[in-house]
C-alpha cells in the first residue's frame, strides 16, 4: 500500500478488514500500519459514512470500556460502563465537522481526541449528577417547615430550566467556537483542559503527558491560543452579542 490513492481504493469490507488486523498488531506491540484505522475515521467524517463508523465503534468500543473503567469518578457515579462509552462515541461523532478532519493528522490524534471525549462525558454526568442532588436538598422540607431553596437567591424555581437550558445551548456553541479555532489536536487538548476540565497547565500534563514534552509547553500552547483568541474580531462580536 504504497500512497492514499490506494487507500481510496480499497472496498469498506477490506478496509475494516485490515483496521482490525493492525489494530491487533498495535495491541500486541508488533509492527503495524495505523493508516487503514485512520482512512476509516476519514470516511466517516468527512464522508458522513455510517458503515465505517460502524465498523469503528466496534474496533474501539473494548478501548473505551477500558478508558472508562479505569477513571477514577467511574466507580461513584453508578453508571454502567456501556453507557459512558456509547455516549463518548456519541460526543466524538458530534465534536469533528468535516471541514475540522484535517486537524488530526494522524490516528493516534484521532484516538487521544476519543479518549478526551470519554473524559469528558464522565466529568459532565458527575456535575450533573451533584447539581441533581443539591436541587433535591434544595426541595426537601425542613422539619416540615418552609422548603429550603438555596438557589433562591440566584433564580427563581419556575427560571431555573430554562435558564440551566440556555446556559448549556451557550456552552456548547462556545466550545464549537474554540475548537474551530484550534491549529491541532495540541492545542485541542490545552484548551479542552484549561475551559472545559477548567485544570492548571501542571493537571493538564498529568492528563495528556504523551502529547506535551512538559508543563511548560502546556502553558505556551494554551497562551499562544489564548493570545490568537483576544485578536479575533469575530470572536470578540459573538461575545459581545452572547
Amino acid at each position: 500500500m504504497s500512497n492514499k490513492n490506494e487507500l481510496n481504493l480499497l472496498t469498506f469490507r477490506s478496509l475494516c478488514d485490515r483496521c482490525h488486523q493492525e489494530s491487533e498488531r498495535f495491541f500486541a506491540q508488533r509492527e503495524h500500519d495505523p493508516r487503514f484505522c485512520y482512512e476509516l475515521f476519514r470516511r466517516a467524517f468527512v464522508h458522513g459514512n455510517q458503515q465505517a463508523w460502524a465498523c469503528l465503534y466496534e474496533q474501539y468500543q473494548s478501548l473505551v470500556l477500558s478508558w472508562v473503567m479505569r477513571h477514577s469518578l467511574y466507580t461513584s457515579l453508578g453508571e454502567e460502563a456501556d453507557y459512558f462509552m456509547n455516549r463518548a462515541f456519541e460526543k466524538m461523532w458530534q465534536g469533528i465537522p468535516a471541514e475540522n478532519f484535517s486537524k488530526f493528522p494522524d490516528l493516534k490524534s484521532l484516538l487521544r481526541y476519543l479518549q478526551m471525549c470519554t473524559n469528558a462525558v464522565m466529568v459532565d454526568f458527575a456535575r450533573w449528577k451533584e447539581q441533581a442532588h443539591l436541587w433535591d436538598r434544595a426541595n426537601q422540607s425542613d422539619n416540615g417547615s418552609e422548603e429550603l431553596d438555596p438557589f433562591a437567591t440566584i433564580m427563581d424555581e419556575d427560571e431555573q430550566p430554562e435558564r440551566e437550558i440556555a446556559q448549556r445551548e451557550m456552552q456548547e456553541i462556545l466550545w464549537q467556537k474554540l475548537q474551530a479555532m484550534c491549529n491541532n489536536g495540541k492545542e485541542l487538548l490545552a484548551i479542552y483542559g484549561y475551559f472545559v476540565l477548567d485544570l492548571k497547565p501542571r493537571e493538564i500534563y498529568d492528563l495528556y503527558a504523551d502529547s506535551f514534552s512538559d508543563v511548560r509547553d502546556v502553558s505556551r500552547t494554551k497562551d499562544n491560543f489564548l493570545a490568537r483568541l483576544r485578536r479575533n474580531e469575530e470572536f470578540k462580536e459573538f461575545l459581545d452579542d452572547a
